[in-house]
């Protein structure tokens, strides 16, 4: 394979100077952890403003159409839950309740913010499996399940905790896991009826909407029943068209998701910059074995393929070590701020790729000075 004829040339090259090798590799690596922890804190940021979506157990969410976020904007009145019962196809409609207060730490007694929701307990079509387990416990007064992923600024929770909630004394009869994002430390979840009691809303002033279709019934039919029994200003989503929202919101509208991005932005750069330094000094050390190349009659293209083959190996040298190191600085931050930073195959590929780009597009500029050498300088 033509294409590979230069690669042990540019592994005896990289390798002849074990300590620069070695620096070289670490280089690279740098800014491979500095990409992995930017991406990191960028889909964090997306994934936990986005993490309530996994949790609808529902085929459609209501909402107004001003409410461009889940966690701010328009309510609706609750007519329009009792209008989308009546389209066809609709098997079920119940209301979610949410909002913001405070949650006392019951050790220390600080407060912090924390997201309620509130759900209607026979059918609540959100966190289902755990609503389920402790059905009957959150319907009695000043009871709520918590969320197990919250920060520890909420304290040491655990079932039979009694803080205060907002303008309520509660009781945690059960848990559940949800996760905090940069806005809440974390989530609290009760009964409509103890919601209403804690952030004193009104019943009649709805957030969202969850529902079910009937089985066998088309969802796109059913949207369209619906709007067409709702008012213009009704916004029908799926919940995976909820959950896209969700992240498109944060990463264009968030401080934290551009701020992210920029620093992934800047890692790559920072990259380019080490290796073509690298990859430069490589380049220049080794003028007089390129021009011998050249004299031997070696085409261009060879010779530019130890260069391109060398930015490639430096990729992979910097990639592996710096993936590991970037694990586990996952897993560090995760437990020091509870924000989940899922490494997915893909975000591995991703970081690759882009410290392959970084690589090679140093080759590329430092080519220049290999296509500048004259076998001539050798006499």
């Amino acid at each position: 394979m033509r294409f590979l004829a230069p690669l042990p040339v540019a592994w005896r090259m990289l390798i002849d100077k074990p300590s620069r090798f070695i620096l070289s590799g670490l280089a690279v690596a740098f800014s491979v952890v500095i990409m992995f922890m930017e991406l990191g804190f960028f889909n964090g940021s997306n994934d936990s403003a986005a993490n309530l979506p996994p949790h609808f157990d529902c085929d459609l969410i209501l909402s107004h159409v001003e409410k461009n976020h889940l966690k701010t904007g328009e309510e609706f009145p609750l007519e329009w839950i009792y209008r989308a019962r009546d389209a066809a196809g609709v098997a079920a409609a119940v209301p979610l309740y949410t909002g913001a207060d405070y949650w006392w730490n019951p050790q220390d007694g600080s407060r912090n913010r924390v997201f309620i929701l509130g759900v209607d307990p026979a059918d609540p079509m959100f966190a289902t499996a755990a609503v389920r387990a402790h059905r009957a416990a959150l319907q009695l007064p000043g009871t709520v399940l918590y969320d197990r992923l919250s920060r520890y600024e909420l304290g040491e929770i655990s079932v039979g905790t009694v803080t205060s909630l907002g303008a309520m004394g509660v009781e945690v009869v059960g848990l559940f896991e949800l996760g905090p994002n940069f806005a809440y430390e974390g989530h609290v979840l009760t009964g409509a009826d103890n919601f209403f009691q804690i952030h004193g809303q009104r019943r009649e002033i709805v957030d969202l909407g969850l529902i079910r279709v009937e089985p066998g019934a088309d969802v796109e039919t059913v949207r369209a029943a619906l709007q067409a029994h709702l008012p213009p200003t009704a916004l029908l989503l799926t919940p995976a068209e909820i959950h896209r929202r969700e992240i498109n919101y944060t990463t264009k509208n968030s401080p934290a998701g551009v701020v992210f991005g920029i620093g992934l932005l800047v890692g790559f750069a920072i990259g380019v910059i080490i290796c073509y330094q690298i990859l430069f000094n490589e380049v220049n050390d080794n003028l007089p074995q390129f021009a011998t190349l050249k004299a031997m009659g070696h085409s261009p293209g060879f010779i530019s393929g130890i260069v391109m083959h060398e930015a490639l190996l430096m990729a992979v040298i910097g990639y592996l070590p710096g993936a590991v190191l970037g694990g586990l600085l996952y897993h560090l931050l995760e437990s020091a701020t509870q924000i989940q930073m899922f490494l997915t195959p893909g975000r591995l590929l991703l970081i690759f790729i882009l410290t392959s780009g970084m690589c090679l597009l140093a080759g590329r500029l430092a080519i220049r000075k290999v296509h500048q050498t004259d076998p001539a300088d050798l006499f």
